[in-house]
C-alpha cells in the first residue's frame, strides 16, 4: 500500500469514527424532555400544582366520613343557690365527652358519644342520704334530619361536589399548562434541529457559490469567460453569505428557546440532536378519531360541575329550613364514676327528646335575586363548556388537516429535491464542458438550495404538529396527572 493510500484509509477511518461518535452522543428527544421535566421550574411548578390539586380533591371524601371527637370542660358557678333552701358556697362541675359523629349523604346528621359529668356542691349540707358530690354517666345518641332547605343531603352533596370539582378544575388547568410546556419543548427541539440542518445547507450553498466564483474568475483571467459571469457569481456569493448569516441567527434564536425550556444558560451549547427521519415522516398515519379531550376542556367541564353544585347550594341555602331532631340517652349517677357508668345501663332512667327547628328568610327580593344570579352563573359555565368543546373539535380538525397536508407536501418536496439535485449536478458537468452558462448553473443552484430548505422546514413543521397531538391524549381520571 502506498503512502497516499495509507493516508486516505486513515482519513476515512477518522471520518467514520467522528460520525459514529457524534451520532452516539446526540441528545435524543426523550433525553431533552427528561431535562425539561427535571430542570424546568415552570414545568415542575405547574405539574406539582396539578398533582397537589388532585390530592386536595380527596378532601371532599371527608365530608361524609365518620369523625372522632372529644370535648371537655371544667368550671364553677358562684352565684346564689336556687332554691334558697339548697345552701352551698359554689357549684363546681366537670364535663367530658368522647364519641363519633357522621353526616350521611342522604342528609342525616348523627352524634353517638359517652358523656361524664361531675357535680360538686361546695360547702353544702343537704342532710343524710343526699349526695353533695357525684358523677352522671350517659351514653347519648343525637339525630338531626333536614327535610326542607338542604333537605335529604342536598346541601352536603353540593358542598362535596363544589370542593371536588374546584380542585379538579385547578388540577386539569395546571396539567394543561404542564403538557403545553412539554409540547412547546418538543417543538423547540425540532426547530433547533431544523435550523442546524439549514445552517449546514447554507454552508454547502456558500461553498458551491465560492467554487463557481473561483471557476468563472479563473476563466475571465485567461480571457476565456465573460466579466458578466464573474459579477453574477459574485452576487450569488454575497447572497449566500447573507443567507448563511441569517440561518445562523435563526439557529441562535432556536438555541435560546431550546435552553429556556430546560432552564439552562442562554447559549449553553448542544453538540448534536437526533436526526430527522424524513422517510418516516412521509409515511405517518394521521389519527382520524380524537383520542381524548384536552385538559383545558376537562377543566372547563369541572368548572361547569362546580357551578351547578354552587347553584344548588345557593338555592337550598335560601329556602326555608325545617330540621327534625331527636336525642336519646341512658343515665347513671353515683359518687364513683365507675359505678355511675354501670348504672347508666338501666332503661328506666333514660332521657328522650324529639323536636323541630324552622327558619325562613323574610327578604324575598334578595332571596330571589341570589337564586337568579346562581342560575345565570351556571348558564355561563355551561356556555363556556359548550364553546370549549366546539373549539376543541375545530382545533382537532385543523390539526389533522394541516398534518395531512404537511405530510403530502413533504413527499412532493422530497421528490422535487431529488430532481433539483440531479438537474444541478448535470448542469455543473455541462458548465465544465463549456456547454452552458454560469447564469444557468446559478439558477439551478438556487432551485436546489430552495428545495432543500423547504424540505427541512416542512419536516420541522410536521414534527411540531405531531407534538400537538399529545394535547389530545386520553387523560387519566386523576385530575391533571
Amino acid at each position: 500500500m502506498t503512502t497516499k493510500q495509507t493516508t486516505t484509509a486513515l482519513l476515512a477511518a477518522l471520518v467514520l469514527s467522528v460520525g459514529l461518535g457524534s451520532s452516539a452522543t446526540a441528545l435524543t428527544l426523550q433525553e431533552y424532555l427528561d431535562q425539561v421535566t427535571g430542570q424546568s421550574t415552570a414545568y415542575q411548578g405547574t405539574s406539582n400544582q396539578a398533582e397537589g390539586s388532585y390530592l386536595k380533591s380527596r378532601e371532599a371524601d371527608l365530608i361524609f366520613t365518620p369523625q372522632l371527637f372529644a370535648e371537655g370542660r371544667v368550671g364553677h358557678d358562684g352565684k346564689p343557690s336556687s332554691p334558697p333552701v339548697m345552701v352551698y358556697d359554689k357549684l363546681e362541675s366537670q364535663m367530658y365527652r368522647l364519641g363519633v359523629s357522621q353526616q350521611f349523604n342522604f342528609g342525616l346528621q348523627t352524634r353517638l358519644y359517652y358523656e361524664a359529668n361531675k357535680t360538686d356542691f361546695v360547702g353544702a349540707n343537704f342532710g343524710p342520704g343526699v349526695m353533695r358530690e357525684y358523677w352522671d354517666a350517659s351514653p347519648k345518641l343525637e339525630l338531626v334530619m333536614p327535610v326542607w332547605g338542604g333537605g335529604f343531603g342536598r346541601t352536603a352533596q353540593a358542598n362535596e361536589e363544589i370542593l371536588r370539582q374546584q380542585n379538579y378544575a385547578d388540577s386539569f388547568s395546571n396539567g394543561s399548562q404542564a403538557t403545553n410546556i412539554l409540547v412547546g419543548a418538543e417543538a423547540a427541539y425540532w426547530r433547533l434541529s431544523a435550523w442546524q440542518d439549514v445552517v449546514k445547507i447554507q454552508e454547502q450553498a456558500l461553498k458551491a457559490a465560492q467554487n463557481i466564483y473561483d471557476y468563472v474568475a479563473r476563466k475571465q483571467k485567461m480571457n476565456l469567460g465573460e466579466k458578466a459571469d464573474v459579477i453574477q457569481a459574485q452576487a450569488l456569493l454575497e447572497s449566500r453569505t447573507l443567507e448563511l448569516q441569517v440561518a445562523r441567527n435563526e439557529a441562535q434564536d432556536a438555541l435560546r428557546a431550546f435552553n429556556k425550556f430546560r432552564n439552562a444558560e442562554t447559549y449553553s451549547p448542544v453538540s448534536a440532536l437526533q436526526p430527522v427521519d424524513y422517510k418516516a415522516l412521509e409515511g405517518i398515519v394521521v389519527p382520524v378519531q380524537r383520542p381524548g379531550d384536552r385538559l383545558d376542556v376537562k377543566a372547563t367541564e369541572a368548572q361547569l360541575n362546580a357551578a351547578k353544585a354552587s347553584s344548588t347550594l345557593v338555592k337550598e341555602r335560601n329556602r326555608p329550613t325545617l330540621d327534625l331532631a331527636g336525642t336519646y340517652a341512658l343515665n347513671g349517677r353515683d359518687e364513683a364514676l365507675n359505678e355511675a357508668m354501670k348504672n347508666a345501663g338501666q332503661s328506666q332512667r333514660d332521657t328522650a327528646y324529639v323536636g323541630f327547628s324552622f327558619k325562613m328568610p323574610l327578604n324575598v327580593g334578595a332571596t330571589s335575586d341570589a337564586k337568579t344570579g346562581a342560575l345565570k352563573t351556571e348558564k355561563a359555565a355551561e356556555l363556556n363548556y359548550q364553546y370549549a368543546t366546539y373549539a376543541q373539535e375545530q382545533d382537532w380538525a385543523n390539526l389533522t388537516r394541516n398534518l395531512n397536508d404537511a405530510r403530502d407536501n413533504l413527499r412532493l418536496i422530497g421528490r422535487i429535491e431529488e430532481v433539483q439535485k440531479s438537474k444541478l449536478e448535470n448542469e455543473r458537468a455541462r458548465l465544465r464542458q463549456g456547454r452552458t452558462t454560469t447564469y444557468q448553473v446559478l439558477l439551478f443552484e438556487q432551485d436546489y438550495t430552495s428545495a432543500s430548505l423547504t424540505r427541512v422546514k416542512s419536516a420541522a413543521n410536521i414534527l411540531g404538529l405531531q407534538a400537538q397531538l399529545k394535547l389530545y391524549q386520553a387523560a387519566s381520571s386523576e385530575g391533571g396527572k
